[in-house]
């Protein structure tokens, strides 16, 4: 592992964890709203664990949600481009900057590019209307999205401006369809050409870490074989108490990449949620969760952050209620003990509710494993992945 040309055994990256994450641990005594422990990024940046997100906010409540947000401690924001929502973003932080609340230099911001701007030509266009939408000069993180080119024709960069729902390719919607209905597919985009158009935003100075999302091991383990200049500093992927994603994360360990976690409640509520998990319910009602939500005084949302910021998992929690907004970020100081965390164990059925199989003909689509051996190719809702639609 190298951090700004050090090499770091993996002994002493355990003990970096151990008391990054030991921090949580110690009550607050400062003033104001306690702040989430750092984790550092094989960058050398550091990323607060904790951060507030913004899939499937709705036009309209995304700014007032990310005031709250700041103002009860947050301080790592994530967003995306195909939310379509990074403009609300943004005025928020304008608002928050001029009313002296906050600082630019003491946020954490993530956005990810979108799937169809792969091609190298299109990935800065793509980072450039996130940066006018959000009103900054820089992103703290930059990942890629998908593995997969797909939704996309390829032909040109798309941004919300362009609509951030399906539409025919023509259109140049970012969730172009074919003549039949289907998504299109360029299947001439590989991520490794991506990944070294990303790595030029760092050397340009509009991002200072990059990383991947919704990668599988092997993909990760590709583009890491494939790195000219600049580390894989995150993987957000889907992960909560019923998929755990233990080797995955011990894998990013290994590789000294941030694991965060993104529907860390596990919530079935999305549109893109095609199966029921084995146990019947969402994790949110599973009755062990319930259990220990009773046992340590706290709300089930609070028992699985904690349980995944406990084993040195990032959080990426997304609400627009103000009580669980600051519930959700209520985390640091108490703990979950070693028993019940092992107890976790018995709940990992390895439901994954995201799986966007409308996608899954591109041939990097990450989770092939995960359908059945006869799906048959489906067309596309009209809603997008963060629900909004024509």
């Amino acid at each position: 592992m190298i951090v700004e040309g050090v090499v770091v055994a993996p002994a002493e990256k355990r003990r970096r964890l151990e008391k990054e994450l030991a921090v949580a641990r110690l009550p607050t005594s400062t003033p104001g709203p306690a702040l989430a422990p750092m984790m550092t990024l094989a960058s050398g940046h550091q990323m607060p664990m904790v951060a507030f997100g913004t899939w499937k906010a709705a036009p309209g409540v995304t700014a007032e949600a990310v005031k709250v947000a700041i103002r009860a401690g947050y301080r790592n924001l994530d967003c995306a481009n195909d939310y379509n929502n990074e403009h609300e973003v943004g005025n928020a932080l304008k608002e928050l900057f001029a009313a002296g609340e906050v600082k630019r230099e003491d946020l954490f911001i993530q956005a990810k590019l979108w799937n169809s701007n792969h091609r190298p030509e299109h990935v800065i266009q793509d980072l450039q209307q996130t940066l006018k939408d959000l009103g900054v000069e820089y992103l703290d993180s930059f990942v890629i999205h998908w593995p997969q080119a797909c939704p996309s024709s390829g032909a040109k960069c798309s941004t919300r401006l362009d609509g951030a729902h399906p539409g025919h390719h023509s259109t140049n919607a970012m969730f172009p369809l074919d003549d039949d209905g289907y998504f299109c597919a360029d299947k001439s985009s590989h991520y490794v050409e991506t990944w070294h158009a990303m790595e030029d935003l760092v050397d340009k100075g509009l991002v200072r870490s990059i990383g991947l999302s919704n990668f599988n091991q092997s993909q990760i383990a590709e583009v890491l074989k494939n790195v000219k200049k600049h580390p894989v500093s995150l993987l957000q992927n889907e992960c909560h108490p019923y998929l755990q994603q233990k080797d995955l994360v011990d894998y990013c360990r290994c590789n000294d990449i941030a694991f965060q976690a993104f529907s860390p409640l596990g919530s079935g509520d999305t549109h893109l949620a095609i199966y029921s998990s084995p146990t019947g319910v969402i994790p949110l009602k599973d009755p062990f969760v319930l259990e220990l939500a009773k046992k340590y005084s706290k709300d089930v949302g609070q028992i699985m952050l904690r349980w995944n910021f406990q084993r040195g998992v990032c959080v990426a929690t997304k609400s627009v209620s103000q009580k669980r907004i600051e519930g959700n970020y209520q985390l640091f100081d108490w703990e979950i003990s070693a028993e019940d965390m092992l107890r976790f164990d018995t709940i990992n059925c390895g439901w994954r509710h995201l799986l966007w199989r409308e996608t899954s003909h591109h041939p990097d689509y990450p989770f092939k494993d995960s359908l059945p051996h006869d799906y048959v190719l489906e067309k596309p809702p009209k809603a997008s992945s963060s629900g909004t639609s024509a």
